[in-house]
């Protein structure tokens, strides 16, 4: 299973329910290209987002919630987290989302693509980059400019 996610500089992604740095177009388009027609996982607060038009189009969306949320007809919902559900059942390509999920799921994780924002910000969600460190391996980065483009694999 992979993830995509973005944090600044120490690991935050989130403050207050949204992004805390400006837009990244490029990295926006990134992140549509890489997902567009595939089955996406997400926390209930990347869902309740500001930041993301839900559900996000042409993809399979399903949402970790224990509340019962009102959802379009097409998203799912899950109530807890079973590996082997996602792998075999639904499939899911990429998890994009929130901090705890992708902290809880990053045992079964296998690559990261992490736009990592080089200024610091003010978060409240933070992903465990000293785990990333120490479990996975920097394949590749691209400096785009306000941030780096990184592709981690499991050790």
């Amino acid at each position: 299973m992979k993830a995509i996610i973005a944090c600044e500089k120490n690991g935050g992604i989130g403050h207050n329910g949204s992004m805390p740095w400006p837009s990244q177009s490029e990295d926006l388009k990134r992140f549509k290209e890489l997902t567009l027609n595939k089955t996406i996982l997400m926390g209930r607060g990347t869902w309740e987002s500001s930041d993301m038009p839900t559900p996000l189009p042409d993809r399979q969306n399903i949402v970790v919630s224990s509340k019962d949320l009102r959802l379009p007809e097409d998203v799912i919902r899950l109530d807890h987290i079973n590996y082997r559900t996602l792998v075999e059942d639904f499939k899911v390509d990429w998890i994009i989302g929130g901090a705890g999920l992708f902290n809880s799921l990053l045992d079964v994780i296998t690559e990261i693509h992490l736009s990592h924002i080089y200024e610091s910000y003010e978060c409240d969600k933070h992903i465990d980059l000293i785990r990333i460190h120490d479990e996975f391996i920097l394949e590749s980065s691209v400096d785009c400019g306000s941030h780096a483009y990184e592709i981690w694999k499991r050790k």
